[in-house]
């Protein structure tokens, strides 16, 4: 123990304390082993206490793995019964402050009462709130992931004087952030009375006084509008009195170019000739397609030469797969050319409407005091983020589903939505992007954007090059914009919602809002017969629906085909269903409308609180005319298109229509792309580093709707070195798919995860063909030790893909379990990513509707699915996984396959043949991979000899 002289300082003393314990409750006998405290005081650390504790009791496995105190560290430890009366002492007159306070003061004080000690009546605070409130854009609010994310040390996670330190320092950064907090922003936070955890809203209320006697300059990047502080933008625009200069074509003016700060890559510079080259010439193809390897440096491959090609004449669009991507280009590629280049880049990223803030919204949003705590916290959050988002872009809070519903209300729904006599319209996100992008030279956007808004991406004057990075995505978007899914419980929510707001009991309403208002009550009493009618005419419709699903078990989850000229049928414009559905909607729309006219004419008459309620009546219809525009675009989608469509209706049997959803669109792209998206760009660069399955395939060219004939092809292999630095171990004993049943597999996974991630203890990542399967294997490996040794991660369960990578880019020992899109290429350099397992080869699952559809549809056309669309597929999707494993010269790496397919069918040698060629395939038992995976990843010297 150190000395608990307590310095006298102008400022309050925060004792920060961590506890670590035999459980969660002391009335279940959980107790203290560990003590650590850090008293700190004016920004400063001025004294720290740490004891161990005995517990008089046995100290469980799972917290000796997770804290590493075994029972021979405490069993000679003082009682804290011993420690009580000192630590009492220490912690009066101070503000306790603990990571997740709700657990440590009243476990705390549990322990003094049953030491015979009064409970402490000193403030306590949260930093986990805090954080949430104070770092908005924080990835994720763990003590380990914040350190992380602030550098702060933190070397012994779970030990509580290094947990107490790690947060002491956390806390102090948290209070500046507090201190720089603009008073209008402040004013607002407490104006939300938010309930916090123990007196943690009582810090902001007190830094609000202080302000009375010590008032507080706005800083300059910041201005105030309307009652909110907002981020000043800083204008986009082209430089005119630059010019581009030659271009670089040799390496002595590459090099010259890069400086010391960029490497030359041989391979890197040959793709940005080649690129430069075909476009700079008087060549009618106007289309390359360029696979460059993993670690060829494509981006900037091609940003560069585009850039000399463009600039100042024309405009760079580029589409990236994925809005993270989109991120990674912005901030990472355009800020490196910027510093080289003899002329500017103006890039803006570009997203759908509803990824970004209405401003207008949110600042009605404020008046109103919502019955969930959760929204109040996440307002206070954003009034914080304001003061430092220039896009608005709510994708930079990375929000969790139960945080999302409340950004339903706020999210935009696109420009022409606005009033223009807003006092916000000239601050709005989306009118400021709009003139960014008139200016910028340079648009990223994603492929969801691109084929949704190809016009309006190419209309530029000057004309636009389109870049597709990551291209063997973008026949998926098209695909998605058309299939679209119509949840009928999500609909009869947002009605319900509607009748609520018209007439809800004990809370403001349209009835009470409008009744002394001329022709008011007549148009509130109309627009509830309205919707009452509508829930009707839905009821209808689903039942008829519901008529089309054949019987199943009780319980049983049903994924049925309809068929397309009976649902055509139905959803035909003159049919009475949608004749009845039609009309209701109308109606209600009239109706509104009126009471929004007599609304605006008194408009210097309502409180904020009535535009709110006005706003979220307008926000919930807009639900509603979302649904039936599904609806109408799947009738016009059948009539037009009936063989080259499938829908189909999800229901869970016995629950008649409470489950109901009709999901469906378009199975093949139909030259959507060379007729709607490729004519409104000069020329096109599809690029990517897995674009070709094998040397003769046309899959990529049928995907990405090309001539064959009249494209360029290049490709650029990785310069990386695969056979020194990684392996490839298959598992020939792994069951194959149909061999085993359902839970063994399970728990072969399970197993064969464990003792890799054991053994190896490096940064993980395991690929799954199946959101059920990840589940079904998390649960197997939370009944052991693992996750006290490792940050284990799961998609949907842990977090969206966004949050769960940038936890892992941050991880030095995560285990990542992902589907889906977590095959897709993206960048985890300098040891981020040195093991890849592999459970199943990346086939489509051949049961589900659309598989079965698009099989058939092949068939019809006299065509082979499996070897023109399901092995290609897989093939690239495996070349994506392993593409991960080696993102620069130094990384070393290992994949695993967990499927013998792979070396046993003869389709396997044709995803080998796909691999890079210097890669070794080597098939083994599982027990050996995972001795030879451990003695491969220690180093060169120790894999000599496998």
């Amino acid at each position: 123990m150190v000395s608990l002289a307590k310095k006298k300082r102008r400022g309050p003393v925060y004792a920060v304390v961590d506890l670590e314990t035999t459980g969660t409750s002391v009335k279940t006998g959980s107790r203290i082993i560990q003590i650590g405290c850090v008293l700190v005081q004016d920004g400063q650390v001025i004294n720290e206490f740490e004891t161990k504790i005995n517990p008089r009791t046995v100290v469980p496995l799972t917290i000796e793995q997770l804290t590493g105190i075994k029972n021979n560290d405490v069993k000679d430890a003082p009682l804290f019964e011993d420690v009580a009366p000192t630590l009492k002492s220490l912690l009066d007159d101070t503000i306790f402050v603990a990571h997740n306070v709700n657990f440590d003061f009243p476990f705390l004080n549990a322990e003094f009462e049953r030491a015979g000690e009064a409970p402490l009546t000193i403030p306590a605070i949260d930093t986990v709130t805090l954080s949430q409130i104070l770092m908005p854009t924080a990835p994720s609010f763990r003590l380990r992931d914040l350190t992380s994310y602030l550098a702060i040390d933190h070397d012994q996670p779970h030990s509580a004087v290094s947990d107490a330190v790690a947060t002491a320092h956390l806390l102090i950064g948290l209070l500046k952030r507090l201190a720089d907090l603009p008073t209008i922003t402040l004013q607002s936070i407490v104006d939300l009375q938010l309930t916090l955890p123990q007196k943690t809203a009582w810090l902001f209320e007190r830094e609000l006084a202080k302000r009375a006697v010590e008032p507080q300059p706005l800083k300059e990047e910041l201005y105030v509008s309307n009652g909110l502080v907002l981020h000043k933008v800083r204008p986009v625009s082209v430089p005119t009195a630059q010019v581009a200069g030659k271009y670089p074509a040799t390496k002595r003016q590459k090099k010259y170019l890069f400086g010391d700060d960029l490497a030359y890559r041989p391979l890197q510079s040959k793709m940005m000739n080649a690129i430069y080259n075909q476009f700079s010439q008087d060549d009618p193809v106007r289309q390359l397609v360029l696979e460059a390897g993993t670690g060829t440096g494509k981006t900037l491959g091609y940003l560069l030469p585009l850039a000399y090609l463009t600039y100042p004449d024309h405009r760079i669009v580029v589409s990236t797969a994925t809005n993270l991507l989109q991120q990674q280009v912005a901030k990472q590629t355009v800020a490196i050319l910027n510093d080289h280049l003899p002329f500017q880049l103006t890039a803006v990223v570009v997203k759908g409407n509803d990824h970004y803030l209405n401003i207008d919204r949110f600042a009605h949003s404020l008046a109103v005091h919502e019955d969930s705590q959760l929204a109040q916290a996440l307002k206070a959050r954003m009034l914080v983020w304001l003061l430092e988002t220039t896009t608005g872009d709510l994708d930079e809070l990375n929000l969790n589903a139960q945080q999302a519903a409340y950004f339903i209300e706020v999210r935009h729904r696109g420009v022409r939505t606005l009033n223009k006599q807003s006092p916000f319209y000239q601050d709005d996100f989306l009118v400021r992007r709009a003139r960014q992008v008139a200016t910028a030279n340079l648009i990223i956007t994603n492929h969801a954007y691109l084929v949704a808004h190809p016009a309006e991406l190419g209309s530029d004057d000057r004309g636009a090059f389109l870049v597709v990075d990551e291209a063997q995505h973008l026949s998926r978007a098209v695909l998605r914009q058309s299939r679209q899914t119509l949840t009928f419980a999500r609909v009869m929510m947002i009605l319900h919602q509607l009748q609520n707001l018209v007439n809800q009991t004990g809370e403001q309403n349209l009835v009470t809002l409008f009744e002394n208002l001329p022709l008011g009550a007549y148009n509130v009493e109309l627009l509830a017969s309205d919707l009452r009618e509508l829930e009707g005419r839905l009821v209808d419709f689903q039942q008829a629906l519901y008529g089309l699903v054949k019987g199943g078990q009780d319980g049983e989850l049903v994924e049925q085909a309809i068929d397309n000229r009976k649902l055509a049928g139905m959803l035909a414009p003159t049919n009475p269903l949608m004749v009845g559905l039609e009309q209701a909607l109308s109606a209600i729309n009239l109706h509104f409308t009126a009471l929004n006219h007599l609304f605006s004419s008194r408009s210097e008459t309502w409180l904020a609180t009535d535009r709110y309620l006005m706003t979220q009546f307008a926000s919930q219809l807009a639900g509603l005319k979302e649904a039936t525009r599904m609806i109408k675009e799947a009738g016009q989608l059948l009539a037009s298109q009936p063989e080259a469509c499938v829908f189909w209706l999800t229901i869970r049997q016995g629950d008649e229509q409470s489950t109901l959803k009709l999901s469906g669109g378009l199975l093949v792209a139909n030259h959507y792309l060379s007729r709607e998206v490729y004519p409104h760009f000069l020329n096109h660069l599809f690029v990517g580093a897995t674009l070709f399955t094998s040397g003769r395939s046309a899959y990529i060219f049928n995907q990405l709707d090309l001539d064959r004939k009249q494209v360029r092809v290049k490709r650029f292999a990785s310069p990386f070195d695969y056979g020194q630095n990684a392996r490839l171990f298959v598992a020939k004993d792994a069951p194959a798919p149909g061999a085993t049943a359902g839970e063994d597999y399970i728990d072969y996974l399970a197993k064969m995860i464990y003792q890799l991630a054991t053994k190896t203890q490096c940064q993980t990542m395991v690929l799954f063909n199946s959101l059920l399967t990840i589940e079904q294997v998390y649960a197997k490996l939370r009944n052991t030790d693992l996750f006290n040794q490792r940050d284990i991660l799961a998609q949907g369960i842990s977090g969206n893909r966004e949050k769960l990578l940038k936890q892992f880019a941050t991880g030095t020992n995560s285990l990542l379990m992902g589907a889906a899109s977590f095959w897709e290429g993206i960048d985890l350099p300098k040891e981020q990513l040195e093991l890849l397992v592999v459970t199943r080869l990346p086939f489509d699952a051949p049961n589900e509707v659309i598989n079965r559809a698009q099989s058939a549809l092949l068939k019809a056309a006299g065509k082979n699915p499996f070897y023109q669309v399901e092995l290609p597929k897989a093939t690239m999707r495996l070349r994506q996984g392993l593409g991960r494993l080696l993102r620069t010269p130094q990384d070393r790496g290992v994949a695993v396959v967990l499927d013998p397919r792979l070396v046993t069918k003869r389709y396997g040698k044709t995803i080998q043949a796909a691999l890079p060629s210097d890669l070794p395939v080597i098939a083994e038992s599982s027990d050996l991979i995972v001795v030879k995976t451990k003695k491969f990843l220690k180093g060169p010297e120790s894999a000599t000899n496998e």
